[in-house]
């Protein structure tokens, strides 16, 4: 029962989709809280993107939110129960018990839940970095693997149009032309149509 006293379900926050840098948007007013939900937003364009994981994100948020709301509702039956149990006659003092049990007992089981959706919260932000990490690498990899390709190709053609301007102007390199099975190259004239006697 103390622990419920000292409990703070302001520790159970909204879960973001994806980490956002600089100071959050904290809204600890309940009055302000139902207000930013009363207010109707523009869906229609979303619906094609529908994601499942993000739609249960976002409804772990509003059970977080409905949930702190009513342990606060329920803390407040509680105190006043109390009181009613330390002031009012026997027949006060029944019904004030059992309304103190009962709010206590509605308390520890938002506490549980609580619990479970900031655990469900907590592995749906672990799937999605190492979604994003995974995507990451896939896309850096494949990216970098075409790009050092482009480069050896880009140096082999390099490489070969200076050969090519080298045998044009020299003829080929000696070593070449030593080697076995090298046939040299055939003069222009020869190479277009005529040549030694057949026998």
């Amino acid at each position: 029962m103390d622990d419920l006293e000292t409990f703070d379900p302001a520790l159970f926050g909204l879960w973001e989709r994806a980490p956002a840098y600089g100071e959050p948007i904290v809204m600890e007013d309940a009055a302000l809280r139902r207000k930013v939900r009363s207010v109707p937003l523009e869906t229609k364009s979303a619906e094609g993107a529908f994601d499942p994981a993000e739609e249960l994100r976002r409804l772990l948020n509003e059970m977080t939110v409905e949930m702190r709301d009513q342990f606060a509702t329920f803390r407040a039956l509680r105190t006043s129960a109390e009181k009613a149990l330390a002031d009012g006659d026997e027949a006060a003092q029944k019904l004030a018990r059992a309304d103190v049990k009962a709010a206590t007992d509605a308390m520890s089981l938002i506490v549980r839940t609580l619990e479970k959706v900031d655990s469900l919260q907590r592995q749906l932000a672990r799937d999605r970095e190492a979604e994003a990490e995974r995507t990451a690498d896939e896309g850096g990899y494949e990216q970098a693997k075409a790009r050092f390709m482009k480069l050896i190709e880009d140096r082999a053609h390099e490489i070969a149009g200076d050969l090519f301007e080298a045998w044009q102007r020299d003829g080929p390199p000696p070593d070449l032309a030593e080697r076995p099975g090298h046939r040299a190259a055939k003069p222009a004239g020869e190479a277009a149509g005529g040549g030694g006697d057949r026998k």
